[in-house]
């Protein structure tokens, strides 16, 4: 029988927790944060990596909207750009989280451009500034409750576990 990812992960941090870092010098400061820190990214990727997909799919979904909310108001050029983007996007195959997350990039570029208004950086009207804020606010709490296991977050207990935050983007 072969170990499941979650057997993998547990292994690696028990590795570099009892065998690795015992093993390094006190006065090794440095080689011993880091090891710290790769026991923790690779805890935090234990409680990730089931919802990676979902996460994803969360993110470009919520991305395909505020680019159809910019796309009237879009300069004629750059909406060529943003309506191939999102084309490619919807397209994108969605049970891969590479498929997706290249999608997210290639979106997020031409949401990009549309927001800094091309050569002639054309501003946005009230009501697109309103939706792009909009998004920012979801997407920053996304990205907070993603790294909540970090521990870093001033405000962690204020936000969602990521089962919570993806059950509230439906």
């Amino acid at each position: 029988m072969l170990p499941n990812i979650d057997l993998r992960i547990a292994n690696m941090i028990k590795a570099l927790e009892q065998v690795v870092l015992p093993a390094l010098p006190r006065d090794q400061r440095l080689a011993r944060d880091q090891a710290m820190l790769v026991a923790g990214h690779l805890r935090m990727m234990g409680e990730q990596w089931k919802s990676a997909l979902r996460y994803e799919q969360v993110a470009l979904d919520d991305l395909q909207g505020l680019a159809r909310h910019l796309l009237p108001d879009a300069p004629a050029l750059l909406a060529d750009d943003l309506k191939a983007a999102l084309a490619m996007a919807q397209a994108c195959d969605r049970v891969s989280v590479t498929a997706i997350e290249r999608a997210n990039i290639d979106l997020g570029h031409a949401v990009d451009a549309v927001i800094l208004g091309g050569k002639d950086h054309a501003p946005l009207p009230p009501d697109s500034i309103e939706a792009l804020l909009d998004y920012a606010l979801r997407h920053a709490r996304r990205e907070r409750s993603w790294f909540k296991a970090n521990r870093l977050d001033p405000d962690q207990h204020d936000l969602p576990d990521l089962e919570t935050m993806l059950a509230e983007a439906d």
